[in-house]
């Protein structure tokens, strides 16, 4: 049986040329374990390695206008959720539109 996901809070993250990590703008008192993020103005890149940072070249790119989709009912995805950081990947800086279901 596969969980119904709902969503809970709602942030949203600026990314420019320092690294961000996603934890520090997470709401407190819950753990997530889903999110959906959405990407505008600018394209970012991202890691979800611990010992890892991402750089304008290096790390997953997401363009403007794309997603970021931690959503499978059936997969925990607070590992990543927490481990998450974000730069920005060209000239614009970016925001992250980000969704947070438990």
């Amino acid at each position: 049986m596969t969980e119904t996901l709902n969503q809970r809070a709602f942030v949203e993250v600026y990314v420019g040329s320092t690294v961000i990590e996603l934890v520090d703008y997470l709401p407190t008192g819950s753990r997530w374990h889903h999110a959906l993020i959405g990407v505008s103005g600018g394209a970012v890149r991202w890691l979800g390695i611990p010992t890892e940072q991402p750089g304008s070249a290096y790390g997953a790119y997401v363009g403007a206008g794309g997603q970021v989709e931690w959503l499978n009912p059936e997969i925990d995805y607070a590992g990543v959720i927490y481990n998450a950081k974000f730069i920005k990947a060209g000239i614009n800086d970016a925001k992250l539109e980000v969704s947070l279901f438990w």
